[in-house]
């Protein structure tokens, strides 16, 4: 009995180490699976079936994408730390891209296409400057991420009840009038770097602090500042949102909304078709500008198709068909890229700060 369990353990162990090899039922069908995590009305979805069709042609294999969304980058980081998910590519911002980084919990991406064009090339030279100055501890931002889209943070707000004077400035967070009125992102970073760049104004004009250092300035002080002026401004939100608030802005039951430029240029031409007029401000106080990028994780099941995937989105093509749907800016820096986005500015009138 005893050669038998001994028997039985080396046939575990061989089937273990030779992953399949030697025919011992291991599962290679999610080899055709793409799970993708992503941000919720952030791609143009019909891009998805057109990439499983450029990457049979490229590579004569199959492939399914399974599109899961998330609302704020902190649920989607939570996820991946458990390590208990296998998505193959998410998009986190760069703020997370850096945690990530720090911790392990990101594969390189294999720029390596065979005899498909290399189309990462044509991410914008600012933007690997700005992903080279992640602090990734020692390694290069640019060979684990490469980015999407980026914006700033401001306000969305309706003229019809709201002035531009009065957005002009943070402070309209903690203004009376719009009692019930005003939703802010349920986004921490989002809201606190810009609540603290308003509440150390005197020491920016005096230099004594830089835009950048409160970039990651969690100090307790700090902390305590913005605390309160959330506290002060609580008494008026009508509630904290991750993805709604465009809409009901839109509807006009709500005012004003801490939000994302992208969300705001959505809202705008969707607010327009129903007669309702809408508008985006960056405070003067100043605010952030972020960028979102492409992410392999440590657990992903598919990196190539993975990274597949990431050369297929920076096609220019692509880019300009996910601008046209979301209302974000590609950090794709192509002349055919450049040239859309130009005619938009002038036919909108909204640009980018």
């Amino acid at each position: 009995m005893k050669r038998l369990y001994f028997i039985a353990e080396i046939v575990v162990a061989l089937c273990l180490a030779l992953l399949g090899l030697s025919g011992c039922g291991v599962d290679d069908s999610r080899k055709e699976i793409l799970k993708v995590y992503n941000w919720a009305d952030y791609i143009d979805e019909e891009l998805l079936s057109e990439f499983e069709e450029w990457y049979f042609e490229q590579t004569g294999e199959k492939v399914e994408v399974v599109y899961q969304l998330f609302d704020i980058n902190e649920i989607m980081l939570a996820k991946i730390e458990r390590g208990k998910e296998d998505f193959d590519v998410v998009c986190p911002s760069e703020y997370i891209i850096e945690r990530m980084l720090r911790n392990d919990l990101l594969l390189p991406i294999n720029k390596d296409f065979g005899s498909t064009p290399n189309y990462l090339g044509n991410v914008s030279p600012y933007i690997h400057e700005v992903f080279n100055k992640i602090d990734g501890s020692g390694k290069d931002a640019n060979d684990y991420a490469v980015g999407y889209m980026w914006g700033t943070t401001g306000f969305l707000y309706n003229p019809k009840y709201v002035t531009r004077e009065e957005v002009s400035s943070w402070s309209a967070l903690w203004n009376p009038k719009f009692s019930k009125k005003l939703l802010i992102k349920d986004a921490f970073r989002d809201v606190y770097c810009p609540l603290l760049i308003y509440a150390k104004q005197e020491e920016l004009t005096l230099g004594e602090v830089t835009l950048d250092s409160l970039m990651y300035d969690s100090s307790d002080e700090s902390i305590a500042l913005v605390e309160g002026l959330l506290k002060k401004a609580k008494p008026y939100v009508a509630g904290w949102e991750a993805d709604f608030g465009k809409e009901i802005m839109t509807k006009e039951k709500a005012w004003l909304n801490l939000s994302w430029s992208g969300d705001a240029v959505w809202a705008i031409d969707e607010a327009e078709a129903v007669g309702v007029e809408l508008d985006y401000v960056v405070p003067d106080e100043g605010s952030i500008v972020w960028f979102d990028g492409w992410v392999i994780p440590k657990y992903a099941k598919n990196p190539k198709a993975a990274a597949y995937f990431i050369n297929f989105m920076c096609k220019s093509e692509n880019a300009i068909r996910n601008m046209e749907e979301i209302g974000y800016v590609s950090v794709i820096g192509t002349p055919e890229v450049m040239e859309y986005m130009s005619e938009s500015a002038v036919e909108s009138g909204f640009e980018e700060p």
